[in-house]
């Protein structure tokens, strides 16, 4: 039994294994709040030309593995006049799709597929129940969308509620049951 759990749990980490770049803000490891701090409250609506995130963070990235089927909904808030966007892609934003200016808040770019995001021009600042419908990496964009702002910083908070998908849940409990019975067996004989 302990070679099989330490089979397992090697396994586990063997699929965690790929580290995050280092322009990423961090990673989403399942519902919770996530913060962070912007030197533009508008980059995510207006980025500039070339170099985003070259001289400054003016929007952050954050990294979340997902199953097929799993649900996200994401909500900013912010205290001041920072007003956040949020935008969801499929893969991994390269930083010279940040340095050429590629990004696009709303559409694919690079080698990213756009899956969900805010409107450019309301006050909105969440996303609910979004489904993703592929298992892999997804980049999560979060910046500015204000027109107007006169801080240095802008520090936000993301919440996070990350909603596995049925069949995952339904494996995990299956893998447990199984082995509860198998340690009856041994046990009884």
């Amino acid at each position: 039994m302990k070679q099989f759990l330490t089979a397992c749990a090697v396994l586990l980490l063997a699929m965690n294994a790929n580290a995050l770049p280092s322009y990423y803000t961090g990673e989403i490891s399942g519902s919770g709040i996530y913060e962070d701090t912007l030197n533009s409250n508008s980059a995510w609506v207006n980025p500039p030309v070339f170099g985003l995130n070259s001289s400054s963070k003016d929007v952050s990235l954050w990294g979340y593995n997902a199953n097929a089927g799993d649900e996200l909904s994401l909500d900013v808030s912010s205290l001041g006049d920072f007003i956040g966007g949020i935008s969801i892609y499929y893969g991994e934003v390269s930083s010279e799709d940040l340095l050429f200016g590629l990004f696009n808040n709303s559409g694919d770019f690079g080698l990213v597929d756009y899956i969900a995001g805010t409107s450019t021009f309301m006050a909105d600042s969440s996303l609910s129940d979004i489904r993703l419908d592929l298992s892999g990496f997804y980049t999560i964009i979060v910046g500015g969308k204000s027109a107007f702002g006169w801080d240095d910083n802008y520090s936000y908070t993301m919440n996070v509620t990350a909603v596995p998908a049925p069949g995952a849940l339904l494996l995990l409990l299956t893998g447990l049951l199984s082995m509860v019975v198998l340690r009856r067996n041994k046990t009884l004989r």
